[in-house]
C-alpha cells in the first residue's frame, strides 16, 4: 500500500522520477520540484476528497463506492482503492502501491471531474484550454513511441491492448486508451513510409478540461508514452 507519511514511497519512486524526466526533461519540476513535494501534493489532495461528497464524487468520474466508504476507480486496465480516511492507493489486486506521479494524476481526476458527459468529438492539446503554453512540446513527449512504433502501428495497437487500449473505429492507424472511466486518449500514428517520416498523435474528447487541468493532462500523456514504451 502507499501511505502518506515522512519517508512516504520517495525511495520506491526514484527510478520513476528519472523514467519521467527522460520523456520530458521538464515534468519533475512542473510538478513541484521533487519527489517530497509531489507527496504534499498527495497529503493536500486527500484532505481535500475528505471534505468532499464521496458519493457525488463517484458519480462524477465514474468510479464507485466500496466497503469502508473507500472508491475503487479504473486506472487504465488495473482497479484502484483510494481510501481518502487512511490516505492510501493502491492496486486491489495484490494491494501493490501506486507510484507516486500516477497517484498525483489519479487524485486529480477525482477531485476535478464533474460528471460533463463525453461528446465524441475529438481535439488536439492545443485546442484545450490554455493549451497554447505547451502544445509545441508535445511532439517531444511522443518522440520515444515514434522510435518504438514508427515502422508498425500493429505493434503500438497491440501494447495498448495490454492496458485496456481498442481500435478506433473512426481512423484507421488510431487506438482508443482509457486511463480513466470518462476519459479517453486516441493515439493516431502514421506509420514510416519511402515517402514520409513516421508521424503520432494523441487527440482527446471535447469534455476533457471537466476531468483534468490542461498541465495535468500533459503528465498523463507523459505516464501513457511511460506505459507504452516499456
Amino acid at each position: 500500500m502507499i501511505y502518506y507519511t515522512t519517508n512516504g514511497i520517495i525511495g520506491s519512486s526514484r527510478l520513476m522520477y528519472e523514467k519521467y524526466r527522460e520523456i520530458d526533461p521538464g515534468l519533475p519540476e512542473r510538478l513541484g520540484g521533487n519527489l517530497k513535494t509531489l507527496e504534499s501534493v498527495c497529503v493536500s489532495s486527500f484532505s481535500s476528497l475528505r471534505k468532499k461528497d464521496l458519493s457525488q464524487a463517484a458519480v462524477n468520474c465514474g468510479a464507485l463506492i466500496t466497503e469502508g466508504n473507500k472508491l475503487a476507480i479504473k486506472y487504465f486496465n488495473n482497479r484502484v482503492i483510494v481510501d481518502p480516511e487512511a490516505g492510501k492507493l493502491y492496486y486491489s489486486e495484490g494491494q501493490e502501491e501506486v507510484d507516486i506521479f500516477s497517484s498525483t494524476i489519479i487524485l486529480h481526476y477525482i477531485l476535478t471531474a464533474d460528471g460533463q458527459p463525453l461528446t465524441g468529438q475529438w481535439v488536439s492539446y492545443r485546442e484545450l484550454p490554455h493549451g497554447m503554453f505547451y502544445f509545441r512540446t508535445i511532439p517531444g513527449v511522443m518522440e520515444l513511441l515514434l522510435e518504438k512504433f514508427g515502422h508498425s502501428f500493429r505493434l503500438l495497437a497491440k501494447k495498448a491492448q495490454e492496458y485496456g487500449g481498442s481500435l478506433s473505429s473512426d481512423f484507421k492507424n488510431g487506438v482508443i486508451l482509457y486511463p480513466f472511466p470518462y476519459f479517453p486518449v486516441l493515439i493516431i500514428l502514421e506509420e514510416e513510409s519511402e515517402e514520409f517520416n513516421a508521424d503520432v498523435r494523441a487527440l482527446f474528447d471535447r469534455s476533457a478540461s471537466h476531468y483534468m487541468n490542461t498541465d495535468i493532462i500533459k503528465v498523463l500523456l507523459v505516464n501513457i508514452v511511460r506505459i507504452l514504451t516499456r
